[in-house]
């Protein structure tokens, strides 16, 4: 069957089994007799991985371990690559998707050390040898932010006394009890990951959930169209796991995280990944910009000029052109877009831009560009506020993600012709491996984040000009 007749009712929550699930746990994880995760089936110590190599069972987590585009990434992975090269060791990430598939694969040497997010008194406890903790992390929560809503609707926390929380959570106890602050709650566990906990929040399946804070000041950037709450309750350390039969790779991996160095290494390692968090301000206002005067810009006639491809009036290219480039005519971005407008050099030369065509053909490269992007959209989005944000979205991410971030809308059950609260939650959700790996991903991996903000400041900008008393 093909996954876009599986997304029907309840299509995020399968499409996230899908991807959670690619193998039965149950045939991993229990023998003829029983479970064959709770102790070493097999002797397999350092000196066993020196002649081998250092196999980590990694959980799919942006601080555990991920593939982005050209890099593996993750707090867990980066330090276990640094104690590899240490000890000279080749290293492997094998990801597991299931918590007792990952502690089976542990007691049967299919892998060495268990990296994901563990507490000393979680779930993997009685089975395995924990490490020297590397970081303390403490819950915190996770709430679905809407366009147009300053409060979003929360389940309440105090209230409540349950909590929805993944199965790998490091705050759920050996009987899968949770504990925040001085109460113990009722956990409803959910076999998801905290990332995918975290998707399902950002496309408004789910609407509270518990995080850890490390996770929320990581993906609070990432992931515009999630609130996250202040840390609650006290902090739990998070460790390694090792079988408990393999004493000289526990000892080794103990004396590493105790090394001065590493210590200090290690705490700049966790600050890049904190500083994850969105500090982005408020936009800029226009006020300093125009202030005591009629224009907008010193190109407000040029941008007046070549307006005639626009559905909208030239006020957007003033937008466009101050969110772009403040206005500087020698601006360079990082990606190669120059000018007053930003337009790639590819772009620029498709709309006939060229090196001698001076500001007034940038900027009627711009509009005509913008023009061609309005055409797209047109005949299937015919509210021009709607179609506004989806060509201001090609301008910025190009049109071919906006064209997957459309596809993606329709499989998880959104509305593919309306920004607001669907196609902006899809296309945030192209920066994450599950999702622009798809096969409806065909421009690939985006910077969704970017493009959710674009759209949101031009339309702030633009409105804010069209209400300018401008003689």
């Amino acid at each position: 069957m093909r996954s876009a007749e599986l997304l029907g009712t309840g299509g995020f929550v399968l499409l996230m089994a899908l991807m959670a699930v690619p193998r039965d746990p149950a045939k991993e994880a229990h023998g003829p007799t029983g479970p064959t995760w709770t102790k070493p089936s097999v002797s397999r110590d350092l000196s066993d991985v020196q002649k081998d190599t250092l196999r980590i069972l990694v959980l799919r987590d942006p601080l555990t371990w991920e593939v982005r585009p050209g890099a593996m990434t993750g707090l867990e992975w980066e330090l276990l690559e640094r104690f590899a090269k240490r000890l000279h060791l080749p290293v492997l990430a094998v990801p597991v998707s299931d918590p007792d598939s990952m502690l089976a694969m542990l007691q049967n040497g299919r892998g060495d050390i268990i990296a994901a997010q563990l507490s000393p008194g979680g779930w993997a406890a009685p089975y395995v040898a924990c490490t020297q903790s590397y970081r303390r992390v403490a819950s915190a929560r996770a709430v679905t932010r809407m366009v147009g809503v300053d409060h979003p609707t929360e389940t309440t926390f105090a209230n409540s006394d349950t909590l929805l929380v993944s199965r790998w959570s490091p705050f759920l106890d050996t009987l899968g009890r949770l504990t925040v602050g001085d109460t113990t709650w009722v956990a409803r566990i959910t076999p998801m990951t905290p990332q995918q906990l975290l998707d399902s929040v950002a496309i408004g399946r789910q609407n509270d959930i518990l995080i850890s804070d490390a996770c929320g000041s990581l993906e609070a950037k990432r992931l515009p169209l999630i609130q996250f709450k202040a840390r609650v309750g006290r902090s739990v350390p998070l460790v390694f796991g090792v079988r408990t039969n393999s004493e000289h790779l526990l000892h080794a991996l103990d004396t590493w995280l105790a090394l001065a160095p590493e210590y200090e290494a290690r705490k700049a390692m966790i600050a890049a990944y904190d500083n994850g968090l969105d500090t982005r301000g408020p936009i800029r206002s226009f006020t300093s910009v125009a202030a005591g005067s009629d224009a907008i810009s010193p190109y407000d006639s040029l941008f007046q000029a070549h307006s005639d491809s626009l559905s909208w009036d030239w006020k957007l290219l003033a937008a466009v052109a101050f969110k772009e480039s403040s206005f500087d005519t020698a601006a360079v971005s990082y990606m190669g877009a120059g000018g007053l407008m930003q337009m790639m050099p590819a772009t620029a030369a498709l709309m006939g831009v060229t090196a001698e065509s001076g500001l007034d053909g940038h900027i009627q490269g711009a509009s005509r560009y913008l023009g061609k992007l309005d055409a797209i959209w047109r005949s299937e989005i015919p509210s021009p506020s709607q179609r506004l944000k989806f060509v201001l979205a090609a301008y910025n991410a190009g049109p071919g993600h906006v064209k997957d971030a459309q596809r993606l809308a329709k499989q998880l059950g959104l509305d593919p012709d309306r920004w607001d609260n669907n196609v902006d939650r899809a296309i945030v959700l192209l920066n994450r491996p599950d999702f622009y790996t798809l096969p409806l991903a065909r421009s690939g991996y985006c910077r969704g984040q970017d493009t959710y903000w674009y759209v949101r400041d031009v339309v702030t900008l633009f409105a804010w000009m069209r209400g300018k008393d401008l003689r």
